[in-house]
């Protein structure tokens, strides 16, 4: 995940932030300079979660792609003052992506062989569970090694896929 963010002045505030580990993200506060006699605004794009504090905002940026918008602008005397617009681009975050498959068919056709977790996070899958029917475990791996189906039988099993502090679970057919 990419973070570009401009703040156009006159509120004197100018940022660029650029964030690589989107999955860490702590909340970030904007503030811009306080007048007691200015009464100040928030205008934020929905979606985000959001803490005001009069001059200053705090915000967790969500993970999800988007241009998100804030505007800050005063009032002094009951007349609008200065206003800033700040423009955040949330880009493609690789490190949350993960692809799970719902099906594979091994039946030697060398096209989808195989069971395995796909996507830029796969190389952080920390255990992959198969289990039966009858909840017997079939299968069972340290790490992201494929399932080939061996000594099974077509059908619907289920998994449990854990990886970085976070867990997956669901359904996928065995099809020969």
């Amino acid at each position: 995940m990419k973070w570009l963010i401009l703040i156009l002045l006159p509120l004197q505030v100018f940022a660029q932030e650029i964030y690589n580990n989107c999955g860490d993200i702590l909340p970030q506060t904007y503030q811009v300079n306080y007048d007691i006699n200015k009464e100040y605004f928030w205008d934020i794009s929905s979606g985000i979660i959001v803490y005001n504090n009069n001059n200053e905002v705090t915000i967790q940026w969500p993970d999800s792609n988007g241009t998100y918008i804030i505007l800050a602008y005063t009032t002094k005397f009951g007349c609008e003052g200065d206003t800033s617009y700040y423009e955040i681009i949330i880009e493609d975050c690789p490190y949350l992506q993960l692809y799970i498959p719902n099906s594979f068919t091994p039946n030697g056709d060398n096209w989808n062989e195989t069971f395995y977790i796909q996507g830029a996070s796969s190389e952080k899958v920390e255990q992959i569970l198969i289990y039966n029917r009858w909840g017997e475990i079939v299968y069972e791996t340290n790490n992201n090694t494929p399932w080939n189906g061996e000594d099974c039988q077509i059908g619907i099993y289920s998994y449990s896929v854990r990886t970085n502090n976070q867990h997956y679970s669901g359904i996928v057919h065995l099809i020969k």
